[in-house]
């Protein structure tokens, strides 16, 4: 419950009875930062109103999740951070609303076609190989810093057309925008992209090159041209998602792994359930959080949403909802129903949902084939932060050489 200060100055349409202390850009430490969330928001109403981050809505189950992926008529999705105002550049397609989003995507498409992505298999598979062989004779690693941070970024650089030392200035840039410090340093980091991003554009504005750059240059509405800032916007998006998303969710699943002989014995001795595998430690391990912003005064399940509120949709709430998956925190790779929110619903259904997807079961597959048996490092512990991604930031393995 709030103070009373905050009770005093709730917005007239929120029932105090319904009002909780939440931030989730401070659920860190050690901990497991889904299972946490979901102990303390699914011990109470399903749909509940926090003050932090300029006050917002959090649906906790997953009808109400899926019902707001869904519904983007409602639910708009043209600003997911919070607090409001606090993003200087619109990502699109992220947050672009119908019919706009569907021409949107449809310029990114050829990038992410599966026969593109098909393409991109052995590259991945060789650079998994090379990284894991680069210190499997140390017998230790910071996983996220030498491998999960270079794999799908490497990749995604080399779709961009990126030159390599680059990586280290944009890793830097997304995280200070992804999980910032500051409302300041955030801003920083957007501005520091755009103006990487404009110097992209001008050098690529002609040809036919087949890069993610080249090929947003390229790209129409259905009536018109597309605005220098609709294409610088188009490209921080996909230059946010590739550098980020996919370090996030395969150190989340490094983790798993580490932690349970039992799952890694299953997929050495079963390499068939990889693909398994990988939705069910997606839906255990939910990434992102995104918030969307109501369009018109309505009533859902008896609470009066005004246009204008902020309503905060998590995925790791819906994956650990046991209304939906019958004892959430243990993972099943044969669980019957693993069909889970990751990657969103609708028709905003993450573009690079199949590329996650492959470099996640390259990295399985490859990563136990060299090293079967690895474990957490005792002396120094993971360390996971909340934001708009959840991540894990350090994560120290061993294993015996």
């Amino acid at each position: 419950m709030g103070s009373d200060e905050q009770m005093r100055t709730l917005p007239d349409n929120v029932p105090a009875e319904l009002v909780v202390d939440y931030n989730f850009y401070r659920q860190c430490g050690h901990h497991d930062v889904q299972r946490d969330a979901a102990c303390q928001l699914h011990a109470g109403p399903e749909i509940v109103w926090t003050h932090r981050n300029g006050g917002h809505w959090i649906f906790t189950r997953a009808d109400d999740i899926e019902f707001a992926q869904r519904n983007s008529d409602l639910f708009s999705m043209r600003e997911v951070s919070l607090p409001a105002g606090t993003t200087p550049t619109p990502s699109i397609p992220l947050e672009s609303d119908e019919p706009e989003h569907a021409q949107y995507r449809k310029v990114l498409a050829p990038a992410f076609d599966p026969s593109a992505i098909l393409e991109l298999e052995a590259g991945v598979r060789e650079l998994a190989g090379n990284l894991i062989e680069g210190f499997k004779p140390r017998g230790r690693c910071e996983f996220v810093s030498e491998f999960a941070a270079l794999l799908p970024i490497v990749i995604f650089m080399r779709m961009a057309n990126l030159p390599a030392q680059d990586r280290a200035m944009l890793v830097k840039w997304t995280n200070a925008a992804v999980r910032p410090s500051s409302t300041e340093a955030r801003i920083e980091a957007y501005a520091k992209t755009n103006d990487y991003i404009a110097q992209l554009m001008e050098k690529r504005r002609t040809g036919d090159g087949q890069d993610i750059v080249s090929i947003v240059m390229r790209g129409r509405m259905s009536e018109r041209e597309m605005t220098d800032v609709e294409k610088q916007s188009m490209i921080l998006n996909a230059l946010f998602g590739g550098l980020d998303t996919v370090t996030s969710a395969m150190s989340f699943v490094a983790r798993s792994l580490a932690m349970s002989p039992e799952q890694r014995r299953q997929l050495i001795d079963e390499p068939a359930l990889i693909p398994r595998a990988v939705e069910e430690l997606l839906r255990r391990h939910g990434i992102a959080n995104t918030a969307r912003v109501v369009t018109r005064d309505v009533e859902h399940k008896g609470i009066r949403f005004k246009t204008g509120d902020r309503v905060l949709v998590q995925a790791m709430l819906h994956g650990l909802d046991e209304r939906r998956f019958p004892d959430p925190t243990r993972i099943d790779f044969r669980r019957a129903n693993i069909r889970h929110a990751t990657f969103g619903n609708g028709t905003h259904r993450c573009m690079g949902a199949l590329l996650a997807r492959t470099e996640l079961k390259i990295f399985i597959g490859e990563w136990l084939a060299r090293i079967p048996d690895f474990g957490l490092d005792e002396e120094d512990p993971p360390r996971i932060e909340g934001g708009l991604v959840n991540s894990v930031v350090h994560l120290p393995l061993r294993w015996s050489v």
